[in-house]
Formats: structure tokens, sequence, C-alpha cells
């Protein structure tokens, strides 16, 4: 078992064993935000070259879809520079070609299935699975190969006008926690007239409130009855990991 005792804010419990290795672990996490990006996360800038999340400024454009789609980062729903944050690393090899990439994400953060077109949240992603991955400038299927928890340096959560963004290769939401990609860009858009008006932020570690006022609605939701429901939209703290360094 590897508890927050070992530097993790995850409980993780080995379900699969091979030759005395442990295969696969089941794992629960105790962090109430979400970490989002690693600092060392890449985005990939107007000119196709690539620029660590730890540097990026508002108002770089950065690509969000296929085609060289770029849009800029208008705010940081959160971040923080210091510290050692827990991160899962998802190794994703394209299917058309030799191209590979690794994503460290939080395991409550949106990342879009290639085969549903879903937002899923990456910690209910499994090796196997398939998401949106950028080859060639267009989206191809990126399957899971590997899955890590791991630690890196700072967090990150930027903030595109369309709501999503590539990261190391792979499409991206902005959003976590929720796992309704659609609805927290409706919500964010009050956020970002806000922005409009007064400018984005970075390095505020605090969630804006519209999204602290959707979970408060989800917790409503559960007091009158709704938990079926709201079990199906916000995350549940539970992922599965291939190994941990």
């Amino acid at each position: 078992m590897v508890n927050s005792q070992s530097g993790y804010d995850s409980t993780c419990t080995c379900n699969t064993v091979t030759s005395s290795v442990c295969m696969q672990y089941t794992c629960s996490t105790t962090s109430k935000s979400a970490s989002c990006f690693a600092g060392t996360s890449l985005t990939t800038l107007a000119d196709g070259t690539f620029k660590p999340l730890a540097d990026i400024q508002i108002g770089d454009q950065v690509l969000v879809n296929r085609n060289n789609t770029v849009e800029p980062i208008t705010s940081f729903i959160h971040a923080k520079r210091e510290g050692l944050f827990t991160f899962i690393a998802l190794q994703i090899q394209s299917v058309v070609s030799n191209l590979s990439s690794t994503i460290l994400v939080s395991a409550n953060h949106l990342i879009f299935d290639y085969d549903s077109g879903e937002a899923r949240f990456a910690g209910k992603l499994r090796v196997g699975d398939r998401v949106q991955f950028i080859d060639n400038s267009e989206i191809v299927p990126g399957e899971i190969v590997h899955i890590q928890l791991t630690k890196q340096q700072g967090y990150y959560a930027p903030l595109t006008p369309s709501g999503t963004i590539i990261i190391d290769g792979v499409v991206a939401s902005n959003y976590a926690t929720v796992s309704n990609h659609a609805l927290a860009h409706q919500i964010m858009g009050i956020y970002r007239w806000w922005i409009d008006l007064v400018g984005g932020s970075k390095w505020s570690e605090e969630i804006p409130w519209m999204l602290q006022t959707m979970l408060s609605i989800e917790q409503l939701i559960r007091w009158f009855g709704g938990q079926i429901a709201i079990n199906n939209f916000n995350y549940d703290g539970q992922f599965e990991v291939s190994s941990i360094t």
C-alpha cells in the first residue's frame, strides 16, 4: 500500500500481481482540489514550437484543436509554482505513426476520449483506452499504453476561449472535478466575461467562485436525493495506475 506518508495525497492498493510484481494499483485520492497539469507540461505555440506551462504568459497563442487552431491563454483557473503535487502520467502512443507522448494530469481533470468524443476524467481512463491525440495536425486515436502515479513541481490550469487546449499532444479540457465539459464551459462564461473586463490572473491558487458555486449546487442536489445523478457528474476520487514512482 502507498499512502500519504510516501509523499502522495492518494492511498493505493495493489490488486494485480504477476511474478511477484504489482501490475495494477487501485487508488483513492485524498486531495480536495485539482492540480490539473504539471509545470513541465508542454503547450504548442502558434509557430509550432513548444513551451512549458510554467513559462506560459497570458496572451500567448497556443494550439487548442486540430488543423493548427490557436487561441490565446486568457487566464489561469488556478496555478501554483512551488511545491510537489500528485499527477497521473498517461503514456500515449499514436495508432497511425510512431509518435508518442506522456501527459501529466490530475486524476479529476477532463481528457477527450477518441471513440466517444466525450470528455472523461483522466483517472477513469485505462490502459488500452484511446484519447484524442494530435498527429500531423490531425486528431487521431492515441492509445494509452501505461499509467503511472508520479509527483511534479507546480500545477497550472490554463483557460482558453474554447475551453480546450492541447497538452503534450493530447486534446484536453480546461476543466476538472465535474464530468460535463459543456456545462462547465457554459458556467465559466461568466468568468470569461469578468476577465474580459478586469484581465486574467495566473497565480491565484483558488478556484473561481463560479465553479465553487457549481459544486455547492451539486451538494444541494445530494441533500435532495439526487445521489445517482451526481455520482455520474462529480469525480469520486478513484483511479487506477500501472506503477508508482
